[in-house]
């Protein structure tokens, strides 16, 4: 029997309890603001509450596009949006259908809440709605992040499947994908306090040690924040890999 599944209500509204959109939307231009410009079409694929596309308006973005399939999260995005135009459906549909082209799409906490034999055939639809030489951001957890990937990966219910750099790339590759980089999520500047990020630091010391004893020199690359963010591009035509 198939159960309706209200994350909103079930889950989303009690983790943001405290949500900051001034806080968050300097979070989301330090860590994107080399990519985004106004003139941009953006998608945000899984909009959820509509927290990213209102952190955009808010910078005086207007070619905004957002679909969530989620009914309580779509009403909600549609309350405290002004400009963005918002679908309520499922991301595979909206994609082969809409007939936009876009500049930006964003795959915020999304793609792990997707079944890993749908992965690549979302990507790809994303790669063919992306102009060339656009960007696809995916921001998710971090299967390599020390002692807690498990938290991440269990403390929603409806998370499927976890990546790390390695995988992130695979599936990228398999969707059409060739320029795509990956790195740790950024921490604007005041976020924490001193000492917090100065524990961070020492703490991080600890597990490069242990994964540098067991895999090698490779170790010390690896990306340990929680969450980590891959932006990966559509070539333009007649450039090389």
């Amino acid at each position: 029997m198939k159960v309706e599944f209200d994350y909103y209500n079930s889950h989303y509204r009690h983790v943001n309890v405290n949500f900051d959109i001034d806080r968050y939307r300097q979070i989301v231009f330090h860590e994107h603001g080399d990519i985004l410009r106004k003139d941009q079409r953006i998608l945000d694929v899984g909009c959820g509450t509509g927290f990213l596309l209102q952190a955009l308006e808010l910078e005086g973005y207007e070619h905004l596009w957002g679909v969530e399939l989620d009914e309580s999260q779509y009403r909600q995005a549609g309350r405290q949006l002004r400009h963005a135009k918002l679908a309520h459906g499922d991301a595979f549909e909206f994609l082969r259908s809409s007939g936009e082209k876009f500049d930006v799409i964003f795959f915020y906490d999304l793609i792990e809440h997707i079944a890993k034999n749908e992965i690549v055939p979302l990507l790809r639809l994303a790669y063919e709605s992306l102009e060339a030489g656009g960007a696809l951001i995916v921001k998710t957890p971090n299967a390599d992040f020390p002692f807690a990937a498990s938290r991440m990966r269990y403390i929603d219910f409806t998370h499927e499947v976890m990546f790390n750099e390695e995988s992130m790339k695979m599936v990228l590759r398999q969707a059409g994908f060739e320029e795509i980089t990956c790195r740790p999520t950024r921490r604007p500047p005041g976020h924490g306090r001193f000492p917090a990020a100065l524990l961070r630091a020492t703490a991080n010391l600890f597990p490069r040690f242990f994964l540098f004893a067991h895999f090698g020199p490779s170790a010390l690359r690896w990306i340990l924040t929680p969450n980590f963010i891959t932006v990966a591009r559509k070539q333009t035509p007649g450039s090389s890999p």
